[in-house]
């Protein structure tokens, strides 16, 4: 549960009713005769589901009759704090550092916008977030790269490795998307800089024509920079998406994650329902899911959205953007997905990979081709070695574990 809670904090909680339980909330519960403390991330009348903030795996469904009670506040070297400050603690410097970036790229008359992040979360919750929030994630025309980067290096920002090794950086045809860091205390401003939209890339290998067009990407991309809007967040005038774009945006954020993430899922269904004129505004979704081919990949984010957060779809949307090789896709079996674990990075990017292929909407013929391609055989072979050197350590692990105990 870091940042938020140490090893050592003594933890104060107390007994709540299941109904002022809510998303976000420190539960402290016992399940396997262990007693844990861990983030509510998502709640059903009979049920909800915690996870570790660092932890990859949630803890599954827990009942009521396994809920000790909910954090109210944490004692740490002599200190008492409530865990909501650290929230506003952190967030409000997270704000700043931003407003500060946003009026450096107003006055060099950078091309921007903001796709989604803690301004965000701001203008649609109407206050602070009530978890940390460490990235945000900003569109900028690529001609105005050079001039961001400048001044994010001069606020004190360093350019973060993402790589999954040096080799597979010398793979990489070209930046798409670069994070910027920045530590306060013991937290992390992140900027995602994106120079186009890496949700329909293979991140670290470039993009392939022969799993979706570079062409629909680029025009996307334009379109996004094109159809923004300028909103009041804290007194403040942000560039963020119009709400169509927004919606859809989020959706091929969550294919990107390989359909996981339930604050993700919570975040699109909240955007939704504050959405006024929601019919008109789905029926621009639904133009764009056709003009850019991205049924395959968005239908199973709203399938999903409806079956665990009831999200106020009209009926007929999800009849009209259900692909028409819809077969296929029901065999991809995505109704089963589990939205709320996490992976590790490799297996993000090599699932990430095969959902690419396995939804692209190009011909099967076509999307073979790729596998002729250097890099994509390079980087599947690096996956391998990878896997099974991971393999090999963990039982000579194991079998060094069983000597000493003998």
């Amino acid at each position: 549960m870091l940042p938020i809670l140490y090893e050592d904090d003594i933890l104060y909680f107390k007994k709540t009713s299941f109904s002022k339980i809510k998303i976000n909330d420190l539960i402290v519960f016992q399940k396997k005769n262990k007693i844990i403390c861990h983030r509510v991330i998502y709640k059903t009348q009979k049920y909800i589901i915690t996870k570790g903030d660092n932890n990859p795996k949630s803890d599954g469904k827990i009942y009521l009759r396994q809920i000790l009670g909910k954090v109210y506040q944490v004692k740490r070297n002599g200190q008492i704090f409530k865990p909501e400050t650290l929230y506003l603690i952190q967030s409000t410097h997270y704000f700043s550092e931003i407003v500060k970036i946003k009026k450096a790229f107003d006055k060099e008359k950078i091309n921007y916008v903001f796709l989604k992040g803690l301004p965000l979360h701001l203008y649609f919750e109407g206050k602070h977030p009530q978890r940390i929030y460490a990235d945000c994630d900003v569109l900028i025309d690529k001609k105005d790269f050079q001039k961001a980067q400048n001044i994010l290096f001069k606020f004190g920002y360093q350019k973060a490795d993402l790589h999954w090794s040096k080799q597979v950086k010398k793979l990489q045809r070209q930046e798409l998307e670069i994070t910027f860091y920045k530590k306060f205390n013991s937290f992390i401003v992140a900027l995602d800089i994106h120079l186009q939209l890496v949700e329909l890339s293979i991140v670290h290998l470039g993009h392939f024509n022969n799993l979706y067009f570079q062409k629909l990407i680029d025009d996307l991309t334009k379109e996004f920079l094109k159809n923004k809007k300028r909103v009041k967040i804290l007194n403040e005038n942000f560039l963020i998406l119009n709400t169509n774009y927004l919606i859809l945006y989020l959706a091929l954020h969550l294919f990107h994650h390989n359909f996981k993430g339930a604050f993700r899922y919570e975040f699109l269904n909240q955007v939704i329902k504050k959405t006024k004129k929601l019919n008109e505004t789905l029926t621009k979704v639904q133009d764009d899911i056709e003009k850019y081919k991205l049924n395959n990949f968005v239908y199973p984010v709203f399938y999903l959205l409806k079956k665990h957060y009831q999200t106020p779809l009209p009926n007929n949307f999800l009849s009209q953007i259900k692909p028409s090789n819809f077969l296929n896709l029901k065999l991809y079996n995505f109704r089963n997905f589990n939205i709320f674990d996490d992976e590790t990075r490799i297996q993000a990017g090599i699932h990430r990979f095969l959902n690419l292929f396995l939804l692209s909407p190009n011909p099967w013929w076509k999307k073979i081709l790729v596998f002729f391609n250097f890099q994509v055989i390079a980087a599947v072979l690096w996956s391998v070695y990878k896997k099974i050197n991971s393999t090999i350590l963990l039982k000579i692990k194991i079998k060094k574990t069983l000597e000493i105990k003998t």
